[in-house]
């Protein structure tokens, strides 16, 4: 039998050429990447030396171990429910303490404090104020009755009044007052067209509320500065 050693040369070396490749290729890629292997082996070093650590400590039992495993929307009760009602804001908001206008330089506007009886008794006396001066001597205690006298003719000097008006305010602001046990301050704003005029009302309480004095603290006006 003749056999062609060409042909059988040229057959072993396309069987081995690729296995040759292979080898190199995975020589090469070895040599050119040599941290791939040292950190394959740091990792099992530190594998190793964690696993020794567990095994050598001695842990101690879960307190809750129930807690561990439970679903966290199990452990915690929250209602399914919209708790944010407006009945729960109104509560958050009677929380807050109320915040009340002042007049500068003069007093607050807080009469929320201030007894009922004592602010019906300045509303009424202020509502007669606003007609005129005449008629107030119900007002004022009997003992004080001289200082409504100084107090008309204090209040005709500071303010000029025209006869031919009908009112001598047209409005009034009560303030907050201050309130003892032997005296009683409530300070008041009338205003009469584009001039105010500030008060401070003394008064004791002996059955009922009654004036005992009112002086004049200042005269001016709403767009300008005050006058004495």
């Amino acid at each position: 039998m003749f056999i062609d050693k060409k042909n059988v040369t040229i057959i072993v070396m396309k069987r081995i050429l690729p296995l040759a490749c292979g080898a190199l290729a995975i020589l090469l890629f070895s040599c050119s990447n040599p941290q791939s292997s040292v950190l394959t082996q740091q990792e099992n070093t530190l594998r190793a030396a964690v696993q020794l650590k567990n095994a050598a400590t001695v842990w101690t039992n879960e307190i809750e171990p129930e807690r561990l495993t439970a679903r966290l929307n199990n452990s915690i009760e929250v209602s399914d429910t919209n708790f944010v009602t407006p009945q729960f804001l109104q509560s958050i908001d009677n929380l807050q303490q109320p915040v009340y206008p002042q007049i500068i330089d003069f007093a607050g506007l807080d009469c929320s404090k201030m007894n009922a009886v004592l602010y019906k008794t300045m509303k009424e006396f202020s509502d007669s104020l606003c007609k005129d001066t005449e008629n107030l001597q119900d007002y004022f205690h009997s003992d004080y009755f001289y200082n409504y006298i100084f107090f008309k003719n204090d209040l005709k000097d500071a303010v000029s009044f025209d006869k031919n008006e009908k009112t001598l305010f047209d409005r009034y602001l009560i303030c907050t007052s201050f309130e003892a046990e032997d005296i009683i301050q409530v300070p008041v704003r009338f205003y009469r067209k584009k001039e105010f005029v500030d008060l401070s009302v003394y008064l004791i309480y002996h059955n009922s509320y009654k004036i005992t004095n009112i002086e004049i603290l200042r005269w001016g006006k709403l767009n300008g500065e005050a006058e004495e």
